[in-house]
């Protein structure tokens, strides 16, 4: 829905027609209006704010004119209704406003890269895994595509973030030529490799956010890269997911190559910075510490764990894993398990256990049973935007539960008017303490078996 929007946005800012009567206009000094509203004639192809709020303001119009549009000749009226609202109020208000919010974005960062640029590339560094965390590093993305679109390069995104990816994943190799737990070799080696070349999102979640270490040398290194790229004015002009696989980005076709080069001294840094504090503070006797702590809890819990059944927590269909649009999820990263498509947006306890943690944007809550088995249950895919809204969770931290006692309930028509997947992944956090672990697939209802685990 969201996405679609988008393209119609696009479409109308970046017709030929309306190109080619906003240069007649200019060129004529005529003025060009709508129903009589009057259109600054601007030409918005090297501007992406102005989408930015046509996508956002269509997907408020767009529900509105699902509800008022018969039933009979909705699939016409809906679409019809949504870009000639969308289209007017774009064209008249969020069209002008964006693009002189772009230029001003442009000139902000202009006027910085004059008196301090070093300083966006160097703080985007250190704290990136804690915005990709929480998905708010979305918000960069834009910025740095109105930086190129505007000024013809990016000299504080991208950078910043290229420094932080390739830290990051430097950081993991570091950790898994430390480790002795063969699970966290085997994670921080390969996730770390996927880093390095810009996709964080497994080594974040399976390595840098358990151990701390990690965090701090994945946050040094791309400090200290991003400062340098930053000090000398590295310029990036063509984006791609930041990491060694999208240095050619930093090749402009009237910058010199020494442009390019300095993007790979800034990357090279960042790793060999993180690589070697991930290094010194993972040392053998820390190391063995936490192992031997890992073990000690392992032999405390080892006779606890059971044979169990967990039941499905939703009624809808059971679909696989791997075909949940996340590869958190679908790679298994977070554990083994299953997902359900949610007919009704009803949540109820899949185990007798306690409530470890319900997040506080209320998507997501994790639950230990009474034999054992930690279950996260993820309401929909980056549901984490919403902070809250349409979720209506009634447990907390703490909480003692029993088997189809209702844990919450969420509006399902809204979440998904708002754009987001409501796919609903049922994952054993702990799926090494178990030798097999069997998921249902198809129609399935809450209280039936769903995940089967066998010690």
């Amino acid at each position: 829905m969201f996405t679609n929007a988008g393209y119609d946005v696009r479409g109308i800012l970046l017709h030929p027609n309306f190109v080619s009567l906003v240069s007649a206009a200019n060129e004529g000094g005529q003025a060009v209006s709508v129903f009589g509203l009057p259109i600054m004639a601007n030409t918005y192809s090297s501007s992406v704010i102005p989408i930015i709020l046509g996508v956002w303001f269509m997907s408020k119009v767009e529900p509105i004119a699902d509800k008022i549009s018969p039933k009979a000749v909705k699939f016409f009226t809906r679409p019809l209704l949504t870009i000639l609202v969308s289209g007017i109020v774009l064209l008249v208000v969020l069209g002008p406003v964006g693009y002189i919010i772009a230029d001003w974005i442009g000139t902000f960062f202009t006027t910085l890269n004059t008196y301090a640029n070093w300083l966006v590339p160097t703080i985007i560094g250190a704290v990136l895994p804690f915005l990709v965390m929480t998905g708010t590093h979305h918000a960069l993305t834009s910025i740095g595509i109105n930086n190129r679109m505007t000024i013809g390069f990016d000299t504080f995104i991208y950078p910043g973030q290229l420094a932080s990816n390739v830290a990051q994943g430097a950081a993991a190799l570091a950790l898994s030529l430390r480790t002795k737990d063969p699970t966290d070799k085997e994670m921080s080696w390969a996730n770390g490799l996927t880093a390095v070349f810009g996709i964080t999102e497994p080594v974040l979640f399976s390595v840098t956010i358990k151990h701390k270490t990690n965090m701090i040398a994945a946050s040094i290194g791309g400090a200290v890269g991003g400062f340098f790229m930053g000090l000398l004015n590295v310029k990036n002009f063509s984006g791609g997911s930041p990491g060694l696989l999208t240095l050619p980005s930093y090749i402009g076709l009237d910058a010199p190559m020494s442009n390019f080069y300095l993007a790979c001294i800034g990357a090279a840094i960042a790793f060999v910075v993180a690589f070697i504090v991930s290094f010194i503070l993972n040392t053998p006797k820390k190391m063995n510490n936490q192992q031997e702590e890992i073990s000690v809890q392992s032999q405390s819990k080892e006779n606890e764990y059971q044979d169990e059944i967990i039941n499905a927590p939703l009624k809808g269909k059971a679909i696989d894993l791997k075909d949940v649009n996340d590869p958190t999820f679908s790679q298994g990263i977070m554990g083994q398990g299953g997902a359900i498509i949610p007919e009704i947006g009803e949540l109820y306890a899949p185990c007798d256990g306690k409530i470890n943690t319900v997040f506080k944007t209320k998507h997501a809550i994790t639950l230990t049973s009474n034999c054992g088995a930690e279950v996260i249950i993820h309401i929909g895919i980056d549901t984490v935007k919403l902070e809250g809204k349409y979720f209506d969770i009634k447990v907390k931290d703490g909480d003692v539960i029993k088997t189809g006692d209702i844990l919450g309930t969420f509006d399902l028509n809204k979440i998904k008017e708002a754009g987001y997947d409501v796919v609903t992944p049922i994952i054993i956090a702990n799926s090494s303490n178990y030798q097999k672990i069997g998921v249902a697939k198809g129609a399935i209802t809450n209280g039936d078996h769903y995940i089967e685990l066998k010690v």
